[in-house]
């Protein structure tokens, strides 16, 4: 792929985002070193908005633009589902989890998990946090990154991940949470309206009227692969995709043996990986405990909650704009599809998106990556420096030492995430598939003992590690089953494995308190369970209907539920 043409108007409008951005950091990050809970939190001070904008920009990074499209291209409308789910999760968040992790004041999960199981539940899932960030968070997004501004500058991809990693993690080191939540609302307005810009000069050239819903639906049409070049496409994309009849670009709702997200997965994927990311990942929950209330923190998760919903709409959607484009693709070799599909999102830049208007887009890839970064390496430095430098080696830090500690660590997880970029960047599977099946690998096991933990007031200890050791003994034993014998075509989907994992972990949660019963910190306090909290359930509910967490929630719950009866077989049957 040649790099992009760019006009001296590109590079003003990157270099204006560029000061925006620093100003944004420079004053939301200053004062913010005097205490732990200033660095790691922002002192407990972000308003609903800034909790909002940085969770999408958190959560929506370059493995989003470049993975997701990628996604969509190869198998059609069906990653939206994942959005849509989140959008449930967040739900679930917003109405159950939010007034009990605030209620409980606490800094990190696992600061949690050790009030409920003790110190080696908070050891085991610190230390598996601070890995999965490194291996599946950061490396994917310092990758996506890197791999979008070489295809932009025609740099070798090597610097360009090296180089994103540093400036990007270089916020997280000078003002913490403070700085990560601000430049991440930034950066957030800016992808959004970046992306959205791309997807309307795209649809508008689907079709010789230029109308964009005249494009979107000529886009529809064309995924439906009922003729030409694009039904010679889908019928050579299907065996990939399942071994289950003829393939539905169109529908949410796929076979059991979908390699993405299969119909039998949804729930499950729900209540695990879903619960696990949503409220457990601490980079992802961080800016929830540093809100300023609950109403704050429900009401701006309830903003992600909307963002997620719509998400689809400029990230799945040019996906199925490249597949009208370049239908071609498909009839090819599959890994260099694969790699071809990673590099949609800036081969649509290039064939629609006009010069004078890419030094935008430009932004977008590189604010998705540095909100991330940001995020990842705060959270990751708050767990080495509070569940593991200070128990374990130091018990008594002040907080000047907690801090100092919290940047060294920072700039550790920074090295670290470019060394498995650089890895992640020799893999042969798709961004957005590699990210999902490690998040199926990790999730089961602490999903389990959250749920279980917060239900069950009798879990202990015993019951938590049973479900940690149990749950990633079979995880690998059902990965190392699908590659040593043959099985059944449904065996070998991420989310078939993560929903059977998950199950067996409640069990082994359950059977293990049972099997060693015994008193557990958690036992022995308030605020560690749901039934503790139920109080607050009802707090930060909203006086008006148009701040009513109630209102919000019930309208996205019926627009979610609604989109993914639409984009069913329901109304897009196989022709």
């Amino acid at each position: 792929m040649g790099t992009l043409s760019m006009l001296p108007l590109d590079y003003i409008e990157f270099f204006i985002f560029l000061v925006l951005l620093c100003a944004v950091g420079f004053f939301s990050g200053r004062g913010e070193r005097k205490t732990s809970a200033d660095y790691f939190l922002a002192g407990r001070t972000l308003p609903w908005y800034v909790v909002g904008g940085s969770y999408v920009a958190a959560n929506v990074s370059t493995e989003h633009f470049v993975g997701l499209v990628g996604a969509s291209y190869i198998m059609g409308v069906v990653p939206a589902q994942a959005q849509w789910a989140t959008s449930l999760v967040i739900l679930l968040i917003i109405f159950l989890f939010v007034p009990f992790l605030l209620k409980a004041r606490i800094t990190t999960i696992p600061e949690y998990l050790s009030r409920r199981f003790g110190s080696g539940t908070r050891l085991s899932f610190a230390v598996i946090t601070v890995i999965a960030n490194i291996t599946i968070f950061m490396a994917a997004v310092m990758y996506a990154g890197g791999l979008a501004l070489s295809a932009f500058f025609g740099w070798p991809l090597l610097w360009c991940i090296i180089g994103t990693g540093i400036f990007a993690g270089g916020w997280a080191v000078y003002g913490g949470l403070s700085t990560a939540a601000w430049t991440g609302l930034v950066t957030a307005v800016v992808k959004v309206g970046g992306v959205g810009l791309l997807t309307i000069f795209a649809l508008k050239g689907m079709t010789p009227s230029g109308g964009i819903l005249d494009g979107f639906w000529s886009v529809i049409e064309h995924n439906r692969g009922t003729e030409g070049v694009w039904r010679e496409a889908v019928a050579a994309s299907g065996p990939h995709l399942t071994q289950m009849g003829a393939y539905n670009r169109l529908s949410v709702i796929q076979p059991p043996d979908h390699p993405l997200i299969p119909w039998t997965s949804i729930i499950f994927t729900i209540v695990s990986v879903g619960v696990w990311y949503g409220a457990m990942n601490q980079f992802i929950v961080q800016r929830v405990l540093g809100a300023k209330d609950i109403w704050h923190a429900r009401m701006g998760l309830m903003v992600a909650g909307y963002a997620k919903f719509l998400l689809p709409l400029i990230i799945v959607l040019p996906g199925l704009i490249l597949f009208q484009r370049h239908p071609e693709y498909m009839l090819g070799d599959w890994k260099t599809a694969q790699h071809q599909a990673d590099a949609g999102f800036v081969t649509l830049v290039q064939e629609f998106l006009p010069a004078g208007l890419r030094g935008l887009l430009l932004a977008v890839l590189f604010s998705a990556v540095q909100a991330t970064v940001t995020s990842v390496v705060n959270a990751t430095a708050a767990i080495l420096t509070l569940d593991l430098y200070v128990p374990l080696v130091n018990p008594g830090a002040t907080d000047r030492q907690k801090v100092r500690v919290g940047v060294i660590a920072s700039i550790v997880a920074i090295a670290a995430g470019i060394a498995m970029a650089i890895v992640v960047s020799q893999t042969s599977s798709g961004i957005f598939q590699y990210m999902q099946t490690l998040n199926a690998f990790v999730a089961p096991p602490f999903a389990a003992l959250f749920w279980v933990g917060l239900l069950w007031k009798r879990t202990n200890g015993a019951g938590a590690m049973a479900s940690i050791i149990g749950g990633f003994a079979v995880a690998a034993a059902i990965k190392a089953g699908g590659e040593l014998w043959q099985m059944p075509s449904w065996y070998y989907p991420f989310g078939n494995q993560a929903a059977v994992c998950w199950v067996l972990c409640v069990g082994f949660c359950i059977a293990g308190t049972l099997l060693r019963p015994g008193l557990t910190p958690g036992m022995a306090r308030d605020n560690v369970t749901l039934w503790d909290s139920r109080e607050a359930l009802s707090e930060g509910l909203g006086k008006h209907w148009y701040t009513s967490v109630f209102f919000w929630g019930g309208l996205l719950l019926a627009l979610t539920l609604a989109s993914m009866a639409y984009f069913s077989s329901l109304f897009f049957p196989v022709r």
